[in-house]
Protein backbone atom coordinates (compact mmCIF):
# COMPACT_ATOMS: atom_id res chain seq x y z
CA UNK A 1 0.00 0.00 0.00
CA UNK A 2 3.24 2.05 -0.02
CA UNK A 3 3.06 3.26 -3.17
CA UNK A 4 -0.68 4.02 -3.10
CA UNK A 5 -0.55 6.51 -0.46
CA UNK A 6 2.51 7.94 -2.27
CA UNK A 7 0.03 9.06 -5.50
CA UNK A 8 -1.04 11.87 -5.45
CA UNK A 9 -0.06 13.26 -2.27
CA UNK A 10 -0.22 17.12 -3.67
CA UNK A 11 -3.98 16.40 -4.02
CA UNK A 12 -4.42 15.42 -0.24
CA UNK A 13 -4.03 16.05 3.08
CA UNK A 14 -2.75 13.17 5.21
CA UNK A 15 -1.70 12.05 8.31
CA UNK A 16 1.94 12.86 8.12
CA UNK A 17 1.20 16.27 6.71
CA UNK A 18 -0.23 16.66 10.12
CA UNK A 19 2.78 17.55 12.39
CA UNK A 20 4.18 19.04 9.60
CA UNK A 21 0.77 21.63 9.42
CA UNK A 22 0.38 21.93 13.13
CA UNK A 23 4.45 23.55 12.87
CA UNK A 24 5.36 20.11 14.93
CA UNK A 25 7.77 18.49 12.58
CA UNK A 26 11.58 18.98 12.24
CA UNK A 27 11.93 17.86 8.87
CA UNK A 28 9.84 20.21 6.90
CA UNK A 29 8.28 23.63 7.33
CA UNK A 30 4.48 24.70 6.95
CA UNK A 31 5.31 26.78 4.09
CA UNK A 32 7.48 24.17 2.02
CA UNK A 33 4.55 21.99 2.26
CA UNK A 34 2.13 25.10 1.29
CA UNK A 35 4.59 24.77 -2.19
CA UNK A 36 4.06 21.50 -2.43
CA UNK A 37 0.45 20.90 -2.22
CA UNK A 38 0.69 24.31 -4.68
CA UNK A 39 2.51 22.72 -7.11
CA UNK A 40 5.16 24.63 -6.92
CA UNK A 41 7.89 22.92 -5.07
CA UNK A 42 8.34 19.01 -5.72
CA UNK A 43 9.09 17.07 -2.20
CA UNK A 44 11.99 15.17 -3.47
CA UNK A 45 12.04 12.81 -0.11
CA UNK A 46 12.50 9.63 -1.31
CA UNK A 47 12.97 7.65 2.04
CA UNK A 48 16.10 6.52 4.00
CA UNK A 49 17.24 4.07 6.53
CA UNK A 50 15.17 4.99 8.96
CA UNK A 51 11.82 4.93 7.01
CA UNK A 52 12.62 1.25 5.23
CA UNK A 53 13.03 0.05 8.55
CA UNK A 54 9.78 1.31 9.45
CA UNK A 55 8.26 -0.44 6.62
CA UNK A 56 9.80 -3.50 6.84
CA UNK A 57 8.45 -3.43 10.36
CA UNK A 58 5.02 -2.31 10.64
CA UNK A 59 3.81 -5.49 9.66
CA UNK A 60 5.83 -7.24 11.85
CA UNK A 61 4.43 -5.37 15.04
CA UNK A 62 0.80 -5.33 13.69
CA UNK A 63 1.01 -9.48 13.51
CA UNK A 64 2.10 -9.40 17.02
CA UNK A 65 -0.59 -7.52 18.03
CA UNK A 66 -3.24 -9.14 16.20
CA UNK A 67 -1.73 -12.37 17.87
CA UNK A 68 -2.41 -10.96 21.24
CA UNK A 69 -6.35 -9.57 20.57
CA UNK A 70 -8.82 -11.35 22.88
CA UNK A 71 -12.01 -10.15 21.01
CA UNK A 72 -11.06 -12.25 17.49
CA UNK A 73 -10.78 -9.40 15.40
CA UNK A 74 -8.52 -8.43 13.20
CA UNK A 75 -6.59 -5.00 12.52
CA UNK A 76 -6.06 -4.41 8.76
CA UNK A 77 -4.24 -1.90 7.04
CA UNK A 78 -7.25 0.94 5.65
CA UNK A 79 -7.53 3.46 3.46
CA UNK A 80 -10.02 6.14 3.35
CA UNK A 81 -10.98 9.58 1.06
CA UNK A 82 -13.06 12.12 2.63
CA UNK A 83 -13.32 15.41 0.46
CA UNK A 84 -9.25 16.72 0.45
CA UNK A 85 -8.60 14.54 3.15
CA UNK A 86 -6.66 10.59 2.47
CA UNK A 87 -6.01 8.67 5.23
CA UNK A 88 -3.62 4.91 5.48
CA UNK A 89 -4.01 3.66 8.33
CA UNK A 90 -1.76 1.11 10.25
CA UNK A 91 -4.39 -1.32 11.32
CA UNK A 92 -8.09 -0.32 12.18
CA UNK A 93 -11.01 -2.30 13.43
CA UNK A 94 -14.98 -0.81 14.17
CA UNK A 95 -14.19 2.07 16.30
CA UNK A 96 -10.64 2.03 16.90
CA UNK A 97 -6.92 3.15 14.93
CA UNK A 98 -3.72 1.48 15.36
CA UNK A 99 -0.66 3.76 14.53
CA UNK A 100 2.86 2.28 13.99
CA UNK A 101 6.40 4.06 14.65
CA UNK A 102 9.93 2.94 15.30
CA UNK A 103 12.12 5.14 16.81
CA UNK A 104 15.15 5.37 18.86
CA UNK A 105 13.27 8.21 21.68
CA UNK A 106 11.35 6.41 23.80
CA UNK A 107 9.40 8.15 26.41
CA UNK A 108 7.47 7.04 29.58
CA UNK A 109 3.37 8.68 28.50
CA UNK A 110 1.89 8.98 24.96
CA UNK A 111 1.51 12.89 25.50
CA UNK A 112 5.16 12.71 24.96
CA UNK A 113 4.56 11.65 21.50
CA UNK A 114 3.15 14.82 19.96
CA UNK A 115 4.62 14.59 16.72
CA UNK A 116 2.72 11.22 16.55
CA UNK A 117 -0.47 11.65 18.68
CA UNK A 118 -2.27 14.45 16.27
CA UNK A 119 -1.55 12.03 13.68
CA UNK A 120 -3.19 9.29 15.61
CA UNK A 121 -5.84 11.62 17.09
CA UNK A 122 -6.56 12.75 13.10
CA UNK A 123 -7.18 9.56 11.90
CA UNK A 124 -9.63 8.88 14.83
CA UNK A 125 -11.33 12.00 14.23
CA UNK A 126 -11.75 11.34 10.85
CA UNK A 127 -12.70 7.93 10.74
CA UNK A 128 -15.14 8.17 14.08
CA UNK A 129 -12.71 6.06 16.25
CA UNK A 130 -13.54 6.55 19.74
CA UNK A 131 -10.36 4.53 20.57
CA UNK A 132 -6.95 4.34 19.41
CA UNK A 133 -3.71 2.53 19.91
CA UNK A 134 0.09 4.39 19.24
CA UNK A 135 2.45 0.84 19.07
CA UNK A 136 6.45 2.53 19.42
CA UNK A 137 8.89 0.15 18.57
CA UNK A 138 12.21 0.95 20.09
CA UNK A 139 14.52 0.74 16.68
CA UNK A 140 17.69 -0.92 17.60
CA UNK A 141 21.24 0.98 16.84
CA UNK A 142 22.38 -2.20 14.00
CA UNK A 143 18.37 -1.68 13.01
CA UNK A 144 18.10 -5.74 13.42
CA UNK A 145 14.72 -6.44 11.70
CA UNK A 146 14.08 -9.67 14.04
CA UNK A 147 10.64 -8.87 16.30
CA UNK A 148 12.03 -7.91 19.82
CA UNK A 149 8.27 -7.70 22.16
CA UNK A 150 10.38 -6.21 24.76
CA UNK A 151 11.32 -3.28 22.11
CA UNK A 152 7.03 -2.50 21.58
CA UNK A 153 5.25 0.07 23.67
CA UNK A 154 1.70 0.51 23.21
CA UNK A 155 -0.16 3.23 24.48
CA UNK A 156 -4.05 3.64 24.73
CA UNK A 157 -6.15 6.31 24.42
CA UNK A 158 -9.39 7.50 23.82
CA UNK A 159 -10.42 10.45 21.93
CA UNK A 160 -12.46 12.24 24.34
CA UNK A 161 -9.72 12.85 26.45
CA UNK A 162 -8.14 14.87 23.94
CA UNK A 163 -11.21 16.67 22.47
CA UNK A 164 -9.14 20.28 22.97
CA UNK A 165 -6.08 18.90 21.20
CA UNK A 166 -8.82 17.47 18.28
CA UNK A 167 -10.16 20.86 17.80
CA UNK A 168 -7.11 22.45 17.41
CA UNK A 169 -5.53 19.92 14.90
CA UNK A 170 -8.66 20.33 13.02
CA UNK A 171 -8.69 24.19 12.85
CA UNK A 172 -4.80 24.01 11.93
CA UNK A 173 -5.98 21.59 9.04
CA UNK A 174 -8.95 24.45 8.50
CA UNK A 175 -6.34 27.06 8.13
CA UNK A 176 -3.74 25.40 6.06
CA UNK A 177 -6.66 24.70 3.59
CA UNK A 178 -7.01 28.78 3.82
CA UNK A 179 -3.23 29.62 3.25
CA UNK A 180 -3.06 26.85 0.50
CA UNK A 181 -5.69 28.70 -1.52
CA UNK A 182 -3.64 31.72 -1.39
CA UNK A 183 -0.87 30.82 -2.11
CA UNK A 184 -2.37 28.92 -5.47
CA UNK A 185 -3.99 32.32 -6.32
CA UNK A 186 -0.56 34.17 -5.60
CA UNK A 187 2.65 31.85 -6.59
CA UNK A 188 4.96 34.93 -4.88
CA UNK A 189 2.91 35.25 -1.75
CA UNK A 190 5.37 35.72 0.85
CA UNK A 191 5.35 33.36 4.15
CA UNK A 192 5.18 36.33 6.55
CA UNK A 193 1.63 36.91 4.93
CA UNK A 194 0.93 33.04 6.21
CA UNK A 195 1.87 32.49 9.46
CA UNK A 196 -0.23 32.23 12.32
CA UNK A 197 -0.97 35.05 14.65
CA UNK A 198 0.10 33.39 17.52
CA UNK A 199 3.56 32.75 16.67
CA UNK A 200 5.43 33.11 20.16
CA UNK A 201 3.53 29.87 20.96
CA UNK A 202 3.95 27.90 17.96
CA UNK A 203 8.19 29.07 18.53
CA UNK A 204 8.00 27.63 22.04
CA UNK A 205 6.40 24.16 21.14
CA UNK A 206 9.07 24.10 18.46
CA UNK A 207 11.79 24.46 20.87
CA UNK A 208 10.60 22.25 23.40
CA UNK A 209 10.12 19.86 20.86
CA UNK A 210 14.10 20.27 19.76
CA UNK A 211 15.05 19.34 23.25
CA UNK A 212 13.11 16.46 23.41
CA UNK A 213 14.64 15.24 20.13
CA UNK A 214 18.39 16.50 21.55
Amino acid sequence: MQETVKQDRDKYIGGSDIPVIMNLSPYKTRFDLLLEKAGYKEDDFAGNIYTEYGNVMEPKIREYINSIRTDGRKITEGMHIYDDIRIHTDGETAGSILEIKTTSHIYDTVDDYQIYLVQLLFYMKATGAEYGTLAVYERPEDFDEDFDVTRLHIYNIFIDDYLGMVDQIMTAVDNFRVDLQKVKEDPFIEESALLPQDITSITQRILQFEDQLQ
